[in-house]
């Protein structure tokens, strides 16, 4: 007999019921045509219900030639395929599937694009082992096809595996995605551990606010437009600038790059590190876009022969001034301004304290030693660099200071002020493009908050040997590389406004909520398994095509 699907409405309280049903159609003694109800669907999901009618419109439903009992339909459940399928597609698109295929083990390569895939699409990402676990109920399963979780240790072996094709998949990756450009951007953060025991942990410049907490240091560089292209794991207290000659080794002779601008941030490429790398014929070929730290601007404003006077600050234009060959950009940020000033005056405050402790000590008879004042006095008078503000005079059980107002208020002009150092030439880069390629550094930065907090979440570290540490790492990085490229094709929906600062979709992680609508609802009839793919909303497939990816159906053909 014939099945098919139809809907019996029946309204109550002014509101319409609808109940799906099994019918097929029969003639009754008369001759006139009537349904026969072979079973109720209600309860099912809808998504489940399209299932069936589209089973029986495709005559499956011809071959059941005897009742089928809305008993002997099984839902095992449905599968959120709409995230991972999107970045699974920018994976192979971005030649990472091929090189992660490639260069690991089956299983290996499977725990790998798993990780990768759970720290771009889940709010909170699950460690490696609760991965291990879940496998088997995880969309990627499905999308691969594989039936069974690799491994606990081959897991954790694969971490350590993809670090040792770091640098091969980085070069491959590059060259198939990138043309060389002129300019590149460079900057270091660090994150930190749970756990004592990996030798890549160590006690340093804590930029995560996590006192008593180790930490390992990466550096990440990106091209001209943000793009992400290499990273490189440090020991923990490894200092900025030590990493600097290796980044331009990594550029030059693993990516074959030539003649480009290296854009670091400031107490990266210091004045040592600039004249060092210069007896080693780094800058015949190469440029640098750095600024000064707060240390190297005050003393050069108080060098009475370097052309960087305190009087050329000005906050609202740029002023450029040359000296031995060096370009100097002197900027002011408003929004530093304040910032500085609490700082200036905190300072102030501290080394006014101390002065006025050691003025009161003398003045008791506590101290009466020369030398013992001087001592005291040193300690402290400049320990914040705050020794230009305060006249002082000592002497055998004598003790005075004042404050010298007029230069407080003079040095107020530096509030908020930064200066730009190159030795980029001005036919290539004017003072204002060298302000904005330093400014380009941002890229850099928003690549760490997004590996650090707002998606990816790389920390904190669970791993307790280097090799994995390493691959934890760079597998968050290629997670980011896959966010990033997905910001750039989803840009029409999530560009803010300029006046509003909205935007359509909202955020990524909105739309990974919109994408999870997307499912294959798995039926068991007799025996026989059928999928079925759920309704995408008109908004979902605009998702889908600005993220450029093909036909789901492919899902259910394959």
């Amino acid at each position: 007999m014939k099945l098919r699907i139809a809907y019996a409405k029946r309204r109550y309280k002014d509101k319409v019921y609808v109940t799906p049903l099994v019918v097929t159609s029969y003639r009754d003694e008369q001759g006139t045509a009537r349904n026969k109800t072979v079973a109720s669907l209600t309860g099912l999901p809808d998504h489940a219900v399209r299932a069936v009618e589209a089973a029986l419109k495709q005559g499956e439903g011809a071959a059941l030639d005897e009742y089928v009992s809305v008993r002997e339909i099984a839902y095992p459940g449905s599968v959120v395929v709409g995230p991972a399928f999107v970045v699974l597609t920018v994976l192979k698109q971005l030649g990472i599937y091929d090189a992660v295929i490639s260069s690991l083990p089956p299983q290996q390569a499977t725990a790998v694009l798993n990780i990768v895939t759970e720290r771009v699409v889940s709010p909170k990402p699950l460690s490696v082992m609760a991965q291990q676990r879940r496998f088997a109920q995880e969309p990627l399963a499905f999308l691969m096809g594989v039936q069974e979780s690799p491994s606990l240790n081959t897991w954790y072996a694969a971490l350590a595996t993809l670090e040792g094709r770091r640098e091969q998949m980085l070069k491959n990756l590059f060259a198939r995605n990138h043309t060389p450009g002129d300019l590149y951007l460079y900057d270091i953060t660090s994150s930190y551990f749970e756990g004592e025991t990996c030798p890549l942990g160590a006690f340093g410049y804590n930029r995560d606010g996590k006192k008593g907490k180790k930490q390992v240091v990466l550096g990440v560089i990106c091209d001209a437009d943000g793009c992400p292209i290499w990273i490189d794991v440090f020991k923990g207290n490894t200092s900025d600038q030590t990493t600097v000659k290796q980044e331009l080794q990594n550029l030059k002779t693993k990516l074959g790059l030539e003649k480009f601008t290296f854009v670091g941030d400031r107490g990266m490429v210091t004045h040592a590190r600039i004249e060092e790398l210069e007896k080693e014929g780094w800058w015949e070929d190469f440029r640098y876009i750095t600024a000064l730290t707060r240390h190297e601007m005050m003393a050069l404003v108080e060098d009475e022969h370097h052309p960087i006077q305190l009087e050329l600050f000005d906050h609202k234009r740029l002023t450029e001034v040359e000296h031995e060959g060096t370009r100097y950009v002197l900027c002011h940020n408003p929004k530093r301004e304040q910032q500085d000033q609490e700082t200036r005056l905190r300072l102030l405050a501290l080394t006014h304290a101390k002065l006025e402790a050691l003025h009161a000590n003398v003045l008791a008879g506590r101290v009466k030693n020369k030398d013992v004042i001087a001592r005291r006095l040193y300690r402290w008078v400049n320990r914040w660099g705050m020794e230009r503000f305060f006249a002082t005079t000592h002497d055998e059980g004598v003790f005075t200071y004042t404050r010298k107002e007029d230069e407080i208020k003079r040095y107020t002009r530096l509030d908020g002020c930064y200066v730009i150092r190159s030795n980029v030439e001005v036919a290539r880069q004017t003072t204002d493009e060298l302000r904005d390629r330093y400014k380009d550094l941002k890229y850099v930065e928003q690549a760490f908050r997004t590996m650090k907090t707002t998606d990816i979440q790389t920390r904190p570290i669970r791993h307790f040997n280097e090799p994995q540490v390493r691959g934890h790492l760079f597998a968050c990085f290629l997670a980011y590389r896959v966010i990033w490229e997905l910001r750039q094709r989803l840009a029409p929906v999530l560009d803010r406004a300029p006046d509003t600062k909205r935007c359509e979709a909202g955020s990524l992680a909105e739309i990974w909520r919109e994408l999870s609508s997307i499912m294959v609802a798995k039926l068991e009839v007799r025996g026989t398994t059928h999928l079925k793919l759920s309704h995408i909303t008109p908004y979902a497939q605009k998702l889908l095509t600005l993220c450029r990816v093909p036909s789901l159906e492919t899902l259910l053909s394959e």
